[in-house]
């Protein structure tokens, strides 16, 4: 699979997890349910329902069908695709600082940090070539 096609793919998986992850964890926020709870311990924080989550989530389903329209011209998009690398990575770090400092949330280190930063890496392992081919 040459560089294009993989960057397009990697583009839109991310998309739909964002897509996926995010609509059911802000279903289960609206709706005050925390089932399936390995689910919402991994990815949510604090109580279920607060409205912080909510947002967040509605912001990452926006953003992953973003994504999937980006994975058309990745080029024509190059600044949002750097952005959701670097926006994804800053992200992860401050959750990683909060895992240790919020208690009874270090569930979040070995969940949504490990993942994030994962799949962060693996964008960026194919779009920063196809980035640099192109300048």
């Amino acid at each position: 699979m040459d560089r294009s096609r993989a960057l397009a793919l990697v583009l839109r998986l991310t998309g739909v997890a964002f897509v996926v992850v995010f609509a059911l964890l802000f279903l289960a926020s609206v709706t005050r349910t925390d089932t399936p709870e390995l689910l919402y311990r991994l990815f949510a924080w604090g109580d279920v329902g607060e409205a912080e989550e909510q947002m967040l989530a509605a912001v990452y389903v926006v953003w992953g069908a973003c994504l999937w329209i980006a994975a058309r011209a990745p080029l024509e998009h190059r600044l949002f695709i750097d952005f959701t690398i670097v926006a994804n990575l800053a992200h992860a770090a401050v959750m990683a600082v909060q895992s240790f400092t919020y208690e009874g949330e270090h569930a979040h280190l070995w969940g949504d940090v490990v993942i994030l930063v994962a799949v962060m890496g693996v964008l960026a392992a194919v779009w920063l070539p196809v980035r640099r081919q192109s300048a």
